[in-house]
């Protein structure tokens, strides 16, 4: 347990953790407003270049993040949002949310038609709609993918090591790989750290489970 105690009394690491914490939490809460919005948008209207957009959506998730380091540290310069964790946050939004968008939209393609139809005839608008009605069926694959959502962030590197720079605004997975050197690998602290790094995510998993579980049974009985 030495190499935890040595982790854990380093305060930067605290820091690195609770950075994390938050932008992936961030992250995952836009995710999964924004991305059930927009998959709800795209799944019941009928507007011109809805297609388009489907392909524009996939397309941006099929783009390696590698390939958004220069031109997102550029923009992120421009709106003087470098260094700050405000610009890590849009740089993971860049990555995630296309995903999932994505990946809604396949959980409100599922549900019928008929039970929107029958809410305004009830007198329901979109919103209410959206609100009371279809997003309650979709609880699962929105808190599914606001983990995959949160787990890509909580795991992103490339973008977080060029958009921060301060030791302090570090995330995890930055702050590990201070622990590497030309001369030197802390192997301990580095593998105490990694195991760490799980504890969100697990967390995360035991505290939605049972909305998963609720998910899988429902239908299962017509009564």
């Amino acid at each position: 347990l030495e190499w935890y105690e040595q982790a854990l009394t380093n305060e930067n690491v605290i820091h690195y953790f609770l950075n994390s914490l938050f932008i992936a939490s961030t992250v995952m809460i836009i995710d999964m407003v924004i991305g059930s919005m927009t998959a709800y948008s795209l799944t019941r209207f009928s507007f011109r270049g809805r297609k388009l957009i489907l392909m524009c959506v996939l397309a941006a998730y099929c783009v390696p993040p590698i390939m958004l380091m220069l031109p997102m540290y550029r923009i992120m310069n421009m709106i003087q949002l470098s260094g700050s964790h405000a610009g890590v946050i849009i740089g993971h939004l860049t990555v995630t949310l296309p995903f999932s968008v994505w990946l809604m939209v396949s959980f409100f393609k599922k549900l019928p038609s008929g039970i929107d139809e029958a809410a305004v005839m009830d007198g329901a608008n979109e919103w209410q709609v959206f609100i009371k009605v279809d997003l309650p069926l979709c609880v699962p694959g929105v808190l599914s993918t606001g983990i995959m959502a949160f787990i890509m962030s909580w795991n992103e590197f490339l973008l977080s090591s060029v958009l921060v720079n301060k030791e302090n605004m570090k995330t995890l997975t930055v702050g590990i790989a201070n622990y590497i050197s030309s001369t030197h690998i802390d192997w301990g602290i580095i593998m105490s750290l990694g195991t760490m790094t799980t504890l969100p995510v697990i967390v995360l998993f035991a505290l939605v489970q049972k909305y998963f579980v609720e998910g899988m049974t429902a239908g299962a009985v017509k009564g």
